[in-house]
């Protein structure tokens, strides 16, 4: 916009008319027009001749269980070679500017992808101190910013079974995740084997049936094999993750286990008949 202006101008001053009768250009006009071109030059390519201002489409106020990862949005429309800072209100402590820490918590770092207008303040491994108000600030004259609140809450999902689980070969698992805390009205939740994605894995017969507003889900595995042993994670979002470890085990594994269960069942009961056939003796026995 600045080159049209500035064209614009020689074009009233006649500095473009200046042509011989040949049409030739003049040395005067080559003058103007280079130093046209060395003006477009130190022009950035983002700049449109508009002020930055906020773009309001992203969260305003974040929601972030206790030690999980909390991400403030920031967009800024035409920031040109301005700054974008991240302020803590509460003690107005400078936390990142630009994409660098200004602070000896490392725990909140700043996140921008080239040539775009997201500004991301992440917090790490969120703790109840972190609470509060966060500005997102550009280093306009004057300055200019926006205020985003991040609320921690403390929630976990809970799988409704015991931590070791030991399933026989050939049967089926059935997993119920449930994360009743979890804010907001719905709970988008996953399940995980070991670090895979249940959902992603190659093998069949696994059915995941999640109720987002009851927030709960429901993992079944059918005909479990020996590679379906492995640690089994529920997920809820803005929850703290549950896990169990499941142990798949063969028929006869299965067989030794309960005949061994048995034994320690029948061992109080055998040394009751003892008992009571010795208090029978002794009471038979003559005075």
């Amino acid at each position: 916009m600045l080159v049209e202006h500035f064209m614009a101008l020689l074009v009233i001053m006649g500095l473009t008319a200046t042509v011989d009768k040949k049409s030739r250009p003049s040395s005067q006009y080559f003058g103007h027009l280079a130093a046209a071109e060395e003006l477009s030059n130190l022009i950035p390519d983002n700049y449109d001749g508009l002020e930055p201002q906020f773009d309001n489409s992203t969260a305003r106020e974040v929601i972030a269980a206790l030690g999980t990862t909390a991400r403030l949005h920031c967009r800024v429309r035409h920031l040109g070679d301005r700054a974008v800072s991240w302020i803590r209100q509460r003690d107005l402590h400078i936390l990142t500017i630009g994409i660098m820490t200004y602070t000896n918590d490392q725990r909140f770092l700043a996140r921008h992808i080239d040539n775009s207008d997201e500004w991301v303040l992440k917090v790490v491994s969120v703790q109840p101190r972190d609470a509060g108000v966060y500005e997102c600030q550009v280093s306009t004259e004057p300055k200019i910013s926006q205020a985003y609140k991040l609320v921690v809450v403390t929630s976990k999902a809970q799988i409704l079974a015991n931590r070791e689980l030991f399933i026989q070969s050939g049967s089926d698992i059935n997993l119920t995740c449930i994360a009743p805390q979890a804010p907001g009205p719905y709970t988008h939740m996953v399940w995980h084997k070991d670090t895979e994605l249940v959902s992603d894995s190659t093998r069949g017969g696994i059915r995941v049936v999640s109720e987002q507003q009851m927030k709960t889900s429901n993992l079944v595995i059918s005909r479990v094999l020996n590679t379906d042993s492995g640690n089994y994670t529920c997920s809820a979002e803005n929850s703290n993750s549950d896990s169990v470890f499941v142990h798949i085990i063969k028929s006869e594994q299965h067989a030794a286990m309960q005949h061994e269960l048995g034994a320690r069942l029948e061992l109080p009961s055998l040394a009751l008949l003892l008992l009571a056939a010795l208090l029978s003796a002794l009471l038979a026995a003559p005075a």
